[in-house]
């Protein structure tokens, strides 16, 4: 997406009651006029600048490639090993306990150009004391992206809140 930051976040705000905005951030290793099958692997991990700790109030997927086609977020604690991009989606029995969140996407609005999904799953806390969260995105349908309709996503977050 030209033009557009990978992440707007600042990861030392630690003010209570505000919410932050991360994102959009484009979706690292996805091939491009490549055909997934459901339950793949789609691209690689995403690393995700936290506040520290907080609240997921929302997620959102950018669908600029206009498909609606429903996906898991696995959000992880540390850089989980994944299988290739366009392969079966896999989990460690290592990176298991470093799950901090599972975010679905089902509910679509279409834009005729593009669709936005929004998280099921919400709200979730978090802690991660580095500042940093990571993304695995499955998904559910068979995806097909277009060259420079690369998906991405964003979320809303409520600094200090999680324990």
């Amino acid at each position: 997406m030209e033009g557009v930051p990978s992440f707007i976040v600042n990861p030392e705000l630690t003010t209570v009651g505000r919410s932050v905005d991360v994102g959009p951030i484009v979706i690292p290793g996805i091939g491009t006029g490549v055909a997934y099958a459901a339950l793949d692997q789609f691209g690689q991990h995403i690393t995700i600048p936290v506040p520290r700790r907080g609240q997921i109030l929302e997620v959102r997927f950018h669908d600029l490639d206009d498909e609606g086609i429903d996906k898991e977020l696995w959000l992880f604690r540390w850089p989980p090993v994944l299988a290739a991009d366009n392969a079966a989606f896999s989990l460690s029995d290592t990176d298991n306990p470093g799950v901090v969140a599972i975010f679905l996407f089902s509910t679509w609005r279409d834009a005729v150009n593009n669709q936005i999904g929004f998280s099921a799953n919400t709200p979730a806390s978090y802690y991660a004391p580095e500042g940093v969260l990571y993304g695995a995105l499955k998904t559910l349908g068979a995806d097909n992206i277009a060259a420079g309709s690369l998906p991405s996503i964003s979320l809303v977050i409520e600094p200090g809140v999680a324990v």
